[in-house]
């Protein structure tokens, strides 16, 4: 990512407490103190900050050297990825939670679209999941093929990732983010910012992706014909 916030490597999160108040009364966050729901054991989240710690744990920063685990397999960045998207589910279950616990303050028809939106990227991840090589392939092949395939699955894997995290950033500013004066609404808008950029980015490798898949496939069939009239 370039000309945004980058992404934190890792934050001060809420000291765990029982209070059922939903603000903490102090906070060393900068954007103000942290709004606290609770989850399914009864402990405080700050959400916006877990949709934000999210981005660490799969969004590689520029300025970072691979790591050797990174080198060893093509599939570590999907793997990360796949980390973040937990993080983000937890995050969305605490606002379902959140939702189910009080219902008379929630519209119903966007947490059955959040409840969908989960699904739908879930379901997308097995799909990504399944298209990466085997260890055997990746071991067996004498091409480039493994790389390819492994990179355009993390891409589309970030992509749907990204926006997940971008859905939720939108359903926690119209539910949570009392005024446009509210210090969150900022620090919200600098990381939809972030991962709208990874999702441009993401949409660029993914289109030149499918557009070599074309290509690729255009040529095999022209040499299959021609290894036919041989």
């Amino acid at each position: 990512m370039t000309n945004v916030l980058p992404f934190p490597t890792g934050g001060k999160s809420a000291k765990p407490s029982r209070k059922k108040s939903h603000r903490s009364k102090s906070s060393d966050n900068a954007y103000g103190p942290a709004l606290l729901l609770q989850d399914f054991d009864d402990m405080p989240v700050d959400v916006l900050n877990t949709i934000i710690q999210a981005g660490s744990l799969y969004l590689a920063q520029t300025s970072l050297e691979p790591t050797a685990d990174e080198l060893a397999s093509p599939c570590a960045q999907f793997l990360q990825t796949i980390q973040g998207m937990n993080a983000l589910t937890e995050a969305a279950n605490v606002l379902i939670y959140q939702a189910q616990r009080y219902p008379e303050l929630t519209d119903q028809e966007p947490v059955d679209w959040l409840v969908q939106r989960t699904k739908t990227t879930h379901k997308v991840m097995r799909k990504l999941d399944k298209m990466l090589p085997t260890d055997e392939f990746i071991l067996s092949s004498n091409s480039y093929g493994p790389d390819f395939m492994a990179e355009y699955a993390t891409n589309a894997a970030m992509l749907v990732v990204s926006y997940f995290a971008e859905d939720l950033l939108v359903y926690y500013d119209e539910n949570f983010i009392q005024t446009k004066k509210d210090r969150r609404k900022v620090m919200m808008l600098d990381y939809r910012d972030a991962y709208r950029e990874v999702i441009q980015d993401c949409q660029i490798h993914v289109g030149a992706h499918g557009f070599l898949m074309k290509e690729l496939a255009s040529a095999q069939r022209a040499l299959n014909k021609a290894m036919e009239e041989l």
